[in-house]
């Protein structure tokens, strides 16, 4: 927990700078929402097919999804969420040449009774 989906049209030049992006939301969001950074996973998925409005080629998108255990306040979610986008804003934008870009975040809770986690230990 919180894990993270980027979800982006392959065609955009921006997978060079999704690994930072992903330790910058980690930090980001570990703030907003009060989260251990150590249990932070993102997982960025690079999409060939992608249709968006009329199916131009000129449109692509960029969607972040986190999913974090339940229990935090809508406003806590909110906030989480605005702060997401506003990175995905501030370090792609420029990078996005000449497409229409739909950037978006959605937050979603993980149930706590039903997420099972178990992390093993490197060895020495």
């Amino acid at each position: 927990m919180p894990q993270l989906e980027i979800e982006y049209s392959a065609k955009l030049p921006i997978a060079e700078s999704l690994p930072a992006l992903a330790v910058a939301l980690h930090h980001a969001i570990a703030k907003t929402a009060d989260a251990e950074l150590g249990s932070f996973k993102t997982r960025i998925s690079p999409l060939d097919t992608v249709v968006i409005a009329d199916g131009g080629a000129q449109h692509a998108m960029v969607h972040l999804d986190i999913r974090m255990l339940s229990g935090r306040s809508d406003a806590v979610k909110f906030t989480t969420g605005e702060t997401a986008l506003g990175l995905l804003r501030a370090e792609l934008a420029d990078l996005v040449g000449d497409y229409a870009v739909q950037f978006s975040v959605e937050v979603h809770d993980l149930d706590r009774a039903n997420y099972h986690k178990y992390v093993t230990e490197p060895s020495s």
